[in-house]
């Protein structure tokens, strides 16, 4: 069982939805710091969080994941101010399919950003005492998703930088281990005007489907995946769906 007391805890996502909900949760633990980066500060969610547990110090940092001069600058700033970081949660979640670069950016890109330039913080070869990178995929990024093919993509994206930054010969020298979560179907802002935000006019029949189907409420998946992450299995992936949680078990189809 992962021990969280004296954690340094680093959130990279919005004020809302199933991340926020692990922080929520999380603060219910013995942990040290807690560190929020968003493109914007909602202060009121801000005085929520902290008085959960007065004795955890909570700090917000802008931070644009669509900028990378904003990312390295938030993140170094970020690092030094918790000396190190001990957990990493990469919740960031947007569908806007018609917006490609947006999509990539915000769900992928950036999220890799942060992540290595948090590394540093977190490598115990560096300033780091090891620890834990948590990265928010979907179930779309374990099949495909034919009205949302962007967001698949980097669904997809997700979790292979996830299991490739896994690896064992990486984690015996850095002390990080890496895990993916793929939540199903979930109550949250994202699940809202769908059928603006499919890949194009052909995927429109394909969202009524989506909109009818049973979702979880982002409180249980969070403490399913809370969770997970105390089972301390680096290289993981998990779905989360209608508040259980399951293993994926991937298949090999090459090696050198």
């Amino acid at each position: 069982m992962f021990d969280w007391s004296g954690k340094n805890v680093v959130y990279v996502g919005s004020f809302s939805g199933t991340g926020w909900q692990m922080m929520m949760q999380l603060m219910q633990k013995d942990i040290k710091m807690m560190g929020i980066m968003h493109r914007m500060e909602n202060v009121e969610m801000m005085k929520k969080l902290q008085a959960i547990n007065p004795s955890v110090k909570v700090v917000f940092m802008q931070m644009n994941l669509m900028e990378r001069m904003s990312i390295d600058q938030a993140m170094k700033k970020m690092g030094q101010m918790m000396g190190h970081i001990d957990v990493m949660i990469n919740a960031e979640n947007v569908l806007l399919d018609k917006d490609v670069d947006t999509t990539m950016g915000m769900n992928l890109t950036g999220m890799i950003h942060s992540t290595m330039m948090a590394m540093p913080y977190m490598d115990k070869t560096q300033m780091g005492m090891g620890g834990m990178v948590v990265n928010m995929s979907s179930v779309y990024g374990l099949e495909p998703a034919p009205a949302f093919a962007v967001y698949a993509a980097a669904m997809h994206g997700i979790l292979g930088f996830t299991r490739s930054m896994g690896d064992k010969m990486i984690y015996q020298k850095t002390g990080v281990m890496f895990m993916a979560m793929c939540p199903g179907l979930t109550n949250s802002e994202m699940m809202m005007n769908l059928r603006d935000n499919v890949t194009w006019h052909h995927s429109e029949s394909m969202v009524e489907a989506i909109e009818s189907a049973k979702r979880q409420m982002p409180e249980e998946a969070a403490m399913q995946m809370i969770h997970a992450m105390e089972m301390m299995k680096n290289g993981s992936m998990w779905i989360v769906n209608m508040g259980q949680l399951k293993e994926v078990m991937p298949s090999m189809h090459w090696q050198m």
